[in-house]
């Protein structure tokens, strides 16, 4: 500042400052969270679509008193969470921002950046490993170790950070970016909860020299509230950004030209430029695209940013859309058809910028070269940046900005088209990756209404899609097809079985019938049997009665011959009769006798006879009744075997 007030007293009029803008220059920096702004030869004073990084902080403009004012805030609060919708600039403000400032404002920073991606505490391990390796004085072991004891205690992390600053007397600021990412790409709760454990260990004394900040999507601030404690802390320490005012994107616009020596043509320009942002999302980022191409067109030899350069750009709403779709026609329809599948993966469900593994995206066709190519193409066309991970965990691809979500119109259709695609292609890369964690288990397979949805989806899908989830899928349609045919043959099985045990029936019912038959037949024969042994036993009964009348008159012939002796001894005796007559009722008496005798034994044969008929009848009857009875056992072997219920069906 001395230099600045000794330049503009200096006698000769060459020396001092040509003109009021040098002397604003030289001014400026000394504003509050303004820095010193130096460029290089014809190097580009916009960032495009690119955030600004700490060394963009010469060419960040527009942001002034946010800066201020984050710089106070930080040194009240442990923990500061810069809070904003989508494309307002909230990684860039702490970046090319906060971060300088603390670096320029005398005292000793020491700065950690990072993103939590799908692994935040292998991240936050990442980073910090160096600390943990000085501080126990060994060789800096696999940051894996270190996240998982950050997993066990999370409070360490917190207590190594201070002893680091302690030790080396200095301030320590953690910076996560991106922190909604912990909830679009960490599914376990207990690795959040043990991620955000560990930042509050850091900021739990405003005392101490550590400090964390976090960049939040304004969406997702109540997702922050699953870990109470946190959130508490966060609360008192929300830092809340907007869009930058219309003043704001015309320093953004105008002074880094300025600051390059360039001018813009007309005024119109700005004027057009901030007037179609007025309602635009993501207007910082977009205006840095549309600045860096008119850059790029610019009249050096003029120094101008030229109306025809702006016109041919087709204004802000062109800008990004036509710089895409014309990267896009460049392409062959085999790697545009690719390039669709693999931008569509760097989205995720809640249209925001998904981080995927290089390795990953190499899956997303047979031919794993053209997708390597196909991801340098886009990097340096400056759609997609790769960054190469610390500790091994290798190469990450993701869209350079949000704002390439929402304002590319080619990108927006796809979505749209494929948004319900996108939220089953999610579901089929985790269950296909913890399908691949424990061992291609088949208990992990889908089933049921998962098949037929994976069938339905297989047959509209026409992108790549990964060897992993391809083999996920063939693996659940196999299996699938192996259960239809164990199902289809027990159901064959199980109708053959019906089939015997219905014949089977049907042989029992008719042997049943039959046997029924006979049985009726053979109680006929017996009835029948024992009819005629009645009818038999009533004639030996008649004959027995016959007997018995001519038993009678046997008797009665005995009683008359008896008498007849007894008169004849009486006529003897009275000599009354002569022996003539008594001749003759000795012959009627012999011819008396004899049928007497004649009868009784006509009599004793109908008994013998009768006797031998009841015989008869009586077997029949026996006969009779053990048929039945067999036949009754069989019918109850039957029923026991066959199963009532089918019996009676049957009947």
């Amino acid at each position: 500042l001395a230099e600045v007030v000794d330049r503009c007293l200096m006698k000769q009029r060459d020396q001092r400052f040509p003109d009021a803008k040098a002397l604003l220059r030289a001014l400026e920096p000394f504003q509050p969270g303004h820095l010193t702004r130096e460029l290089a030869v014809d190097a580009s004073p916009y960032a495009g679509l690119s955030s600004f990084q700490e060394a963009d902080a010469a060419r960040f403009f527009g942001r002034s008193r946010e800066i201020a004012a984050m710089v106070t805030r930080i040194r009240d609060r442990p923990l500061m969470g810069v809070i904003g919708p989508s494309g307002v600039g909230k990684s860039s403000l702490v970046r090319a921002g906060l971060v300088p400032a603390l670096k320029q404002s005398g005292e000793s920073w020491e700065i950690h950046v990072l993103r939590p991606g799908r692994k935040p505490l292998d991240a936050l391990a990442t980073v910090l490993q160096p600390i943990a390796a000085a501080a126990t004085q060994e060789d800096a072991r696999d940051h894996r170790d270190l996240a998982d004891r950050l997993r066990e205690e999370p409070g360490f992390l917190g207590t190594l950070l201070r002893r680091h600053a302690q030790k080396h007397k200095k301030n320590v600021l953690v910076f996560v970016d991106q922190f909604e990412e912990l909830y679009t790409q960490v599914p376990d709760q207990a690795e959040r909860l043990a991620f955000t454990n560990c930042l509050a260990g850091v900021a739990d004394d405003a005392s101490a020299p550590t400090r964390v900040v976090v960049s939040v999507r304004s969406d997702f601030l109540d997702r922050v509230s699953e870990d109470q404690q946190f959130m508490s802390e966060l609360s008192q320490g929300l830092f809340f950004i907007t869009a930058p005012s219309r003043e704001g994107l015309r320093a953004a616009l105008v002074q880094p030209a300025e600051m390059a020596g360039y001018r813009f043509e007309n005024p119109d320009i700005v004027e057009n430029m901030l007037e179609h942002l007025a309602t635009t999302n993501s207007a910082l980022p977009l205006l840095q695209f549309a600045a860096t191409k008119l850059w790029e067109a610019r009249d050096p030899a003029r120094n101008l940013l030229t109306v025809d350069s702006y016109k041919a750009l087709g204004g802000i709403a062109g800008a990004l859309a036509s710089h895409a779709d014309a990267v896009l026609a460049e392409l062959t329809p085999q790697a545009r058809t690719l390039a669709r599948t693999l931008l569509s993966r760097l989205v995720t469900p809640e249209r925001t910028r998904a981080i995927v593994g290089l390795d990953e995206l190499s899956e997303l066709s047979r031919d794993q070269n053209e997708v390597r190519r196909l991801v340098d193409q886009l990097v340096q066309a400056r759609l997609l940046v790769v960054q190469t991970g610390d500790g091994g965990t290798g190469a990450t691809v993701e869209i350079v900005h949000e704002s390439l979500i929402h304002s590319w119109p080619t990108l927006h259709r796809w979505l749209e088209e494929s948004q319900e695609d996108s939220v089953f292609l999610e579901q089929l890369r985790t269950a296909a990756r913890q399908w691949q964690q424990k061992g291609r288990a088949t208990d992990l397979l889908w089933r049921g209404e998962l098949v037929s949805e994976a069938e339905r989806f297989s047959r509209r899908y026409r992108s790549e899609l990964g060897s992993l989830q391809r083999d996920f899928l063939k693996a659940v349609f196999e299996f699938d097809a192996r259960a239809a045919r164990r199902k289809q043959a027990l159901a064959v099985g199980g109708g053959m079985f019906l089939a015997l045990l219905l014949v089977a029936a049907v042989i029992a019912l008719v042997v049943i019938r039959d046997s029924k038959i006979r049985a009726e037949k053979a109680a006929v024969t017996a009835h029948t049997a024992e009819m005629q042994a009645t009818k038999r036993l009533a004639e030996v009964q008649a004959k027995e009665l016959e007997r018995q009348r001519a038993e009678a008159e046997r008797q009665r012939a005995e009683a008359e011959r008896k008498q007849a002796e007894a008169q004849t001894v009486k006529a003897n005796s009275q000599v009354q009769l002569t022996a003539g007559e008594l001749q003759q009722k000795n012959i009627e008496l012999q011819a008396s006798l004899k049928n007497a005798e004649s009868l009784r034994q006509d009599a004793e044969t109908a008994k013998a006879a009768a006797v031998a008929s009841e015989k008869v009848a009586e077997g029949a009857q026996k006969h009779a009744e053990a048929l039945l009875k067999r036949e009754q056992d069989r019918v109850k072997r039957l029923e026991g075997q066959l199963g009532s219920p089918v019996i009676d069906n049957l009947k």
